[in-house]
């Protein structure tokens, strides 16, 4: 099983990498992560909707047609993790990429949340790439735990 990051943003620093890997290196043997970033589109000449435009254009040229994309929002639906799990359990079964998509400081195109299977929101507030990335990597590991009934998750 596939989980791919893809995000508007830059290389995982060192301190990012370590966080991440404190939980990846506790995930299921066959769950595997990937981390895709793209060059975020800012210029000073551009509008935020040319920006948007031109960074959907990016993430839709990673996408394979047959895996599942969730795109996070901050007008997206909100889940707690029991319902996270649920959603990672969905994707699990369906034995499908999953791509998790994360927009540049502008947020995601409303193409790319159109076109997701589904939109979410972690919180109504706003966090930063490299902590967003450690939340998300998180909450993949404690989804796994709730599926498979460890203690992690209380």
């Amino acid at each position: 099983m596939l989980f791919n990051i893809i995000s508007v943003s830059n290389k995982l620093s060192k301190w990012e990498s370590d966080g991440i890997d404190a939980y990846k290196k506790q995930l299921p043997k066959h769950v595997s992560l990937k981390f895709e970033n793209i060059k975020g589109q800012q210029h000073p000449k551009r509008s935020i909707s040319e920006i948007k435009s031109l960074e959907s254009k990016l993430i839709s040229s990673r996408l394979k047609e047959d895996s599942f994309n969730i795109a996070f929002d901050i007008k997206g639906k909100e889940l707690d993790s029991i319902q996270f799990s649920h959603l990672i359990k969905e994707c699990f079964e369906k034995n499908k990429i999953t791509n998790f998509l994360i927009g540049g400081s502008f947020g995601l195109s409303k193409e790319i949340i159109n076109s997701s299977d589904v939109a979410i929101s972690i919180s109504k507030m706003t966090f930063p790439h490299r902590l967003f990335k450690i939340l998300l990597v998180e909450q993949i590991y404690r989804s796994f735990s709730i599926i498979n009934n460890s203690p992690y998750h209380k």
